[in-house]
């Protein structure tokens, strides 16, 4: 039971540490260090920050540091606990990679030692890892409840149906369709987005443990789908930006409906009771 909560805490605190980061470079606080790393540019020789800017780019840097901890003591918990192999595989996959993650974010801010500092390549693969890293703990975190928990159609119906809510939201906040894209709107926008990966991974998850076929395969492309969306509303300018967004949404809102209704199908379809055999029939 601790382990099973261990994993959910370190993946919702990784999701928000991701949106955390959207937040800063959305309100130009990833360079407000004066282009120092690990350091800031307040007191104690540069420890800490010296305004509200600054402190949204140090507040990032703090949260990731606590995730990578929690993500370090997941990963101990699954080894001392013997917990199932897959489960201790993704979780030492997430540890592995957030090393890389560090890197990438000290390149967003050493602008002057590496030329292409705060670009759009490393600021896009720095995101991209990112979700990597969530979706392998996501993974971790829904095999760790699948060992002790029975899975079910209808729970795995509940998760596409939480995502299917997100896709209205989504559209309504792409960017600069319906509100100005600012912090609050990426806030909401990220947000959600991560929220409807997360119960498409679990709906994949959950519908290979049953055996199911095209559900797994639907929740998969449709999670894949949300985050390209969520990369794309980071870059995208301008109507076609807005069209393509709205093309990835809109297919991976099929994929996710398609999904549901099947599932909703063999919820409703008969179970096929065996025939008694002789001693039953005597009884």
């Amino acid at each position: 039971m601790h382990l099973r909560r261990l994993l959910l805490a370190t993946t919702v605190v990784t999701a928000i540490t991701a949106v955390v980061g959207v937040v800063t470079a959305a309100t130009g606080s990833g360079l407000t260090c004066e282009a120092r790393w690990p350091l800031c540019d307040g007191a104690v020789f540069g420890l800490f920050p010296a305004n509200l800017m600054s402190f949204i780019e140090w507040s990032h840097r703090l949260v990731a540091m606590v995730t990578g901890f929690m993500i370090l003591g997941s990963a101990a918990a699954v080894w001392r606990s013997g917990g199932r192999r897959r489960t201790l595989l993704a979780v030492l996959a997430a540890l592995l990679l957030t090393p890389l993650q560090i890197v990438f974010g000290a390149f967003t801010v050493l602008v002057e030692e590496f030329v292409f500092g705060y670009s759009i390549l490393v600021l896009t693969l720095h995101f991209g890892l990112a979700s990597l890293i969530l979706s392998l703990l996501i993974a971790a975190t829904v095999w760790a409840y699948a060992e002790t928990s029975p899975v079910s159609t209808t729970r795995i119906r509940q998760a596409g149906t939480a995502a299917l809510f997100g896709f209205p939201i989504a559209v309504a906040l792409t960017p600069r369709l319906f509100f100005i894209f600012g912090e609050l709107a990426q806030l909401l926008y990220y947000g959600v987005g991560f929220g409807m990966f997360a119960a498409l991974v679990v709906m994949s998850l959950w519908g290979r443990e049953l055996g199911l076929r095209a559900v797994p395969t639907a929740g998969g492309l449709a999670g894949l789908l949300v985050i390209g969306q969520l990369v794309l509303a980071r870059r995208a300018f301008g109507d076609a930006g807005q069209l393509a967004i709205l093309g990835v949404s809109f297919v991976a809102f099929g994929l996710t409906l398609a999904a549901v209704w099947r599932l909703r199908n063999l919820d409703s379809a008969p179970v096929a009771v065996p025939p008694p055999t002789d001693d039953q029939a005597l009884d």
